[in-house]
């Protein structure tokens, strides 16, 4: 009994600690992104200059000096780029996808448990069923790259992700998956571990 009590203890300590590491380098990532931008907005006005220092007469959001017009355009012309950079960054959250689980392990009511830590993370719309071949030895998540699926896999710990074009609808006979932004597949390595 100890032996399993303490087992469970080191898997969720694992998991917490895995999703850390990935909120954390997500975070850092995304600074990152934006310190770049930052950067290279900066650069671009200073090389107007002879020098790098910005002056009253080298300073293009200044409408006092030149035309201040063309001034207004490229400080808008920048935002506007820095913008669709941004959001083209940004990839949809998993928690607002349709997902459907499906149950690969061959242990019964599977994914009717990963249901439930799913929904308990804040994934609205999580839908079961079970997967109609063999049994899978390793848990895949099939998506498109329209999601942030980080933190999914984070809670997964060892799944794999694949396309979302790789699954077809007819692995899962009693659940349709063609609506599914996300389809994962719950192999034996998950079957025990939420």
């Amino acid at each position: 009994m100890g032996k399993k009590v303490m087992k469970l203890f080191l898997d969720t300590m694992l998991r917490a600690a895995v999703i850390i590491l990935a909120v954390a380098i997500i975070v850092m990532l995304v600074l990152l992104a934006k310190t770049v931008k930052k950067t290279a907005s900066n650069g671009a006005s200073t090389t107007q200059g002879t020098s790098g220092i910005v002056t009253e007469e080298t300073d293009p959001s200044d409408p006092t000096f030149g035309n201040g017009d063309a001034a207004e355009d490229t400080s808008s012309d920048t935002e506007d780029a820095t913008d669709a950079a941004d959001n083209q960054d940004q990839a949809k959250s998993a928690k607002d996808a349709k997902i459907v689980v499906l149950n690969a392990s061959g242990v019964s009511g599977v994914a009717a448990t990963w249901q439930t830590t799913l929904s308990a993370a804040g994934y609205t719309s999580v839908d079961i069923g079970t997967y109609d071949n063999d049994s899978q030895s390793t848990t895949t998540v099939y998506t498109s790259s329209d999601y942030d699926i980080s933190d999914l896999t984070g809670l997964l710990g060892t799944a794999a992700t694949a396309p979302r074009s790789d699954i077809d609808s007819s692995v899962a006979s009693d659940v349709d998956i063609s609506g599914a932004d996300i389809v994962v597949v719950i192999g034996i390595d998950n079957a025990s571990n939420n």
